[in-house]
């Protein structure tokens, strides 16, 4: 930070939080509470964009019934027990607004900050790119290193990594960069490294003792995670990884342009473990789902019905169960061991399962517990801490009871090892 933004930036500090929270904030010693965190996804992230000018931010993006989050939903967190909050963050008004609009970014960021922190959370903040605006796009910001999109990427990080490191507190965490969408060939991989290198180091100038999340490549899945080399990364770092294997489980439901999940969109009541179920009742309900389709013509319908009966037919013969998350699990663990990581340095950073409620079909509720349950505990047995994806969200995969409540899903709850009697 320059020294003119660094005063600026104190004046803020002492508007949005007053010397009893900045000192409640600091040398707490308390980095262990990142623990058993669920992400918000709605407070900061798709910010708002002009209704004549779709490539252009409102001025304050955050503002609005969209971006709220209800006390009650909050407290109920805090009751069931997580400990912190992945607060998810659309970096492109950080990238687009300048001035006081800029400025009074920052300011917001803390004043969310606060908020949190009085629930009694640490706070994860997470640039989590998206695509509502194509020159901030995941593919964009990472185009090349020497691209000036990334270098305002590493300048608009040193920055808030500054703002951060002010509140001196062992309760706040940096993530650099939310699923980096290339890296399934050796050069991109490669660049990635580099790239992740420059991030670290433009936060670490400014924040040299923060607690710092990097990931990998391919989408920050675990082989991602396990081609970065750490050894550039120091005793401050979380190494975090996503999992949501296999994705016709997780993803049922859920609609997506990519040829390879099309089928998803059609699929309910798929059994987990994989074979724990009647083969031919699962097939009945996904072939009414298909059938009932208004999107689909009498042609399409056939066609549509070969192409997921055949998906369902490999999930089922393969068997997905516990023993291949624990395959998973364990590839973590030794690569870890092989670098000299800890186990708690080991963030399972989002995991999750659509789930039928109000008018989404996806799993059903025993499935969706069991699988939940599984990953959970494969990662507690391995010391690595987890954040549930995500608290609400369109789509069938969040944690409260049903859309626009303010209560939590037993059943997700139970099947994190947390208390269902919020």
């Amino acid at each position: 930070m320059s020294r003119n933004y660094a005063a600026r930036f104190l004046i803020a500090l002492l508007t949005v939080l007053p010397l009893s929270t900045v000192t409640a904030l600091a040398g707490t010693g308390d980095r262990d509470c990142f623990r058993r965190g669920v992400a918000i996804h709605n407070m900061m992230n798709w910010g708002a964009v002009q209704a004549t000018q779709s490539e252009k931010y409102e001025i304050a993006p955050f503002r609005g019934p969209t971006y709220e989050t209800p006390d009650a939903l909050l407290r109920n967190v805090a009751a069931a027990g997580f400990d912190f909050i992945r607060l998810t963050i659309d970096p492109g008004p950080f990238l687009q607004l300048t001035g006081e609009s800029r400025d009074a970014l920052d300011r917001h960021l803390l004043a969310v900050i606060k908020r949190l922190s009085g629930y009694g959370f640490c706070v994860m903040v997470d640039f989590h790119p998206n695509e509502q605006v194509a020159a901030y796009a995941p593919v964009r910001l990472t185009r090349a290193i020497d691209d000036p999109v990334f270098a305002a990427y590493a300048q608009m990080i040193k920055r808030t990594a500054g703002i951060l490191a002010a509140l001196r507190s062992d309760r706040i965490a940096l993530e650099l960069m939310n699923e980096p969408q290339y890296g399934w060939d050796a050069p991109t991989t490669e660049r990635w490294q580099r790239m992740l290198e420059q991030l670290y180091a433009a936060a670490r100038t400014v924040a040299p003792n923060m607690l710092i999340v990097v990931t990998g490549a391919r989408g920050g899945d675990d082989k991602g995670l396990m081609a970065v080399d750490p050894a550039p990364f120091d005793k401050n770092t979380l190494y975090s990884f996503h999992y949501y294997q296999p994705y016709e489980f997780t993803h049922q439901g859920v609609k997506s342009t990519q040829p390879s999940a099309r089928s998803w969109q059609f699929i309910s009541g798929l059994p987990y473990p994989a074979q724990s179920g009647d083969p031919e009742r699962v097939w009945q309900g996904i072939e009414r789902n298909i059938i009932s389709s208004k999107g689909l013509d009498g042609a399409e319908k056939q066609q549509t019905l070969r192409e997921v009966r055949a998906s369902v037919a490999r999930y089922i013969d393969a068997g997905f169960g516990r023993a291949q998350i624990a395959a998973h699990f364990a590839a973590i663990s030794d690569w870890a061991k092989q670098h000299g990581i800890a186990p708690t340095s080991i963030l399972l950073g989002e995991f999750g399962v659509t789930r039928t409620y109000g008018f989404y079909r996806a799993s059903d509720p025993a499935s969706q517990g069991a699988w939940l349950r599984d990953v959970r505990q494969e990662a507690e047995s391995r010391g690595f801490r987890w954040a549930f994806w995500a608290l609400t969200g369109y789509g069938g995969m969040a944690l409260v009871a049903s859309d626009g409540s303010t209560s939590l899903d037993a059943v997700s709850v139970r099947a994190l090892g947390l208390s269902a009697g919020f």
